[in-house]
């Protein structure tokens, strides 16, 4: 790290970058949090921030990354683990696939990941993974379409779908029925329910 503070964009207090603080606003990506104020960055996202800011705060990805699992972990039932079967993850977002293979192996799954639907359709014809974890939004193959290919290769492959947006019942229900899905989950994802549903699918598998 070059630069041991920088000014809080709000109350111009310094903030140490070598021991942050992050939000927990119900937003995909963690923000920085001033300690003086008690503002955090999410609105700056918008607003934009310094030159020195953009390259701090992409200094700081990996400790945001180890915030996010150490959260998502602490989410976790104590339970004990299943035996072992494949997950395989699907989505284009780097930054949640890393997050959901890191916590999914804690859960006692092996897992294999896939940034595009094209990339999974390759894996589940070669290896036949027990169950499947995909994005609804994808590009070329959004995650509902992938779900009714999987289905047309192997009908015991389990599918969950996740989506950020498509929450209502009614989006869950054309899932269901029409793309065959097996479970649909909102984003972002509730890893204690998530264990759940995997434990579920495992037995079921």
């Amino acid at each position: 790290m070059k630069m041991k503070s920088l000014p809080c964009p709000n109350c111009r207090v310094p903030i140490d970058l070598s021991s942050v603080q992050w939000c927990r606003c119900v937003t995909k990506p963690l923000s920085l949090v001033c300690g003086a104020c008690n503002q955090c960055f999410c609105k700056l996202r918008k607003t934009g921030v310094s030159s020195d800011w953009t390259l701090a705060l992409c200094e700081l990805v990996q400790e945001q990354t180890e915030e996010k699992c150490r959260r998502a972990l602490q989410m976790l039932p104590q339970s004990a683990s299943p035996e072992q079967q494949t997950v395989l993850i699907v989505d284009d977002d780097e930054e949640i696939r890393l997050i959901a293979e890191y916590t999914i192996q804690k859960m006692g799954f092996r897992t294999a990941t896939a940034a595009a639907a094209e990339q999974a359709l390759a894996y589940v014809d070669r290896f036949r993974p027990e169950i499947v974890l995909t994005d609804a939004l994808m590009p070329k193959i959004d995650g509902r379409q992938l779900c009714r290919l999987i289905k047309a290769v192997d009908s015991s492959i389990k599918v969950i779908v996740m989506t950020a947006l498509y929450t209502g019942t009614r989006y869950r229900t054309e899932a269901m029925r029409t793309y065959y899905a097996d479970e649909y989950l909102a984003k972002p994802i509730d890893f204690s329910r998530l264990q759940q549903v995997l434990q579920h699918l495992s037995v079921a598998a």
